[in-house]
């Protein structure tokens, strides 16, 4: 197995992962949605409303703000107390909620919860629980994706008329050794261009069967590396478990 970070950019990571099959692929990207726990908002306690939204609705908008997440300090079922005062005339945001564990915030403070008219208040008092996506979504850490890379052959009887060369959108074969190969697999999405124009029909495009390029999108919980680490960890943890199960049989 070979490990490669491509792309890293503020929540976004880019990596490439080849030596694997598709059963490992998608067991990590379980993993990372369905067993990394973080911080979302469960109990509300609604002391006063008077905004338009219902309870309910209000409840909901709630538990779905990101709140970063200490996985050193907290642990399946623990949670933080947070809280929200506001008076109108003014529109609540995430900014206004407040903590009583001054690690904890809101990931993303530009977030609009309700609009309060003149002399409307809300003053609620809220847990924020540990727990895990599988559970609800809200508690998914991150978005994650994953793909095959491109792969091309050639048949012997090319005669490099470079036709398939011209015609990829992305311009990412090349003519090397007198055959047509695919530079950077990564970028390629498999439109088929090059394939359709090929009029000995000597080029065929592929997926690879053991490069996965996978891309995770957190919402703000956690960093995306500290999410992919520690889906990694839970899935040894996982094997090591099992091993133990088989040696009883």
């Amino acid at each position: 197995m070979d490990v490669k970070k491509i792309a890293q950019k503020e929540n976004t990571l880019k990596f490439l992962v080849r030596g694997v099959n598709s059963e490992f692929a998608n067991s990590l990207r379980r993993a990372i949605m369905a067993d990394v726990p973080i911080l979302a908002i469960e109990d509300v306690s609604v002391y006063e409303n008077s905004s338009i939204l219902y309870d309910e609705f209000l409840t909901q908008r709630l538990a779905l703000i990101p709140l970063t997440t200490d996985l050193k300090t907290y642990k399946k079922g623990e949670s933080a107390k947070m809280s929200i005062d506001k008076e109108g005339p003014c529109t609540v945001y995430s900014k206004d909620i407040k903590c009583s564990d001054p690690k904890i915030e809101v990931a993303d403070k530009r977030i609009p919860i309700v609009k309060l008219l003149k002399d409307q208040k809300l003053k609620l008092e809220m847990k924020a629980v540990m727990g895990f996506g599988k559970e609800h979504a809200k508690w998914q850490p991150a978005v994650v994706s994953y793909r095959q890379l491109a792969t091309i052959s050639i048949g012997k009887d090319c005669d490099l008329c470079g036709k398939c060369i011209e015609n990829c959108a992305k311009k990412l074969l090349e003519a090397k050794a007198k055959k047509i190969v695919l530079e950077t697999p990564i970028e390629c999405d498999l439109c088929g261009k090059c394939r359709d124009v090929c009029n000995l029909q000597q080029l065929a495009i592929e997926y690879s069967k053991d490069d996965f390029l996978f891309t995770v999108e957190s919402h703000g919980a956690l960093e995306a590396s500290e999410i992919v680490e520690k889906a990694a960890e839970i899935l040894k943890d996982r094997n090591s478990d099992f091993r133990k199960e088989i040696k009883k049989l």
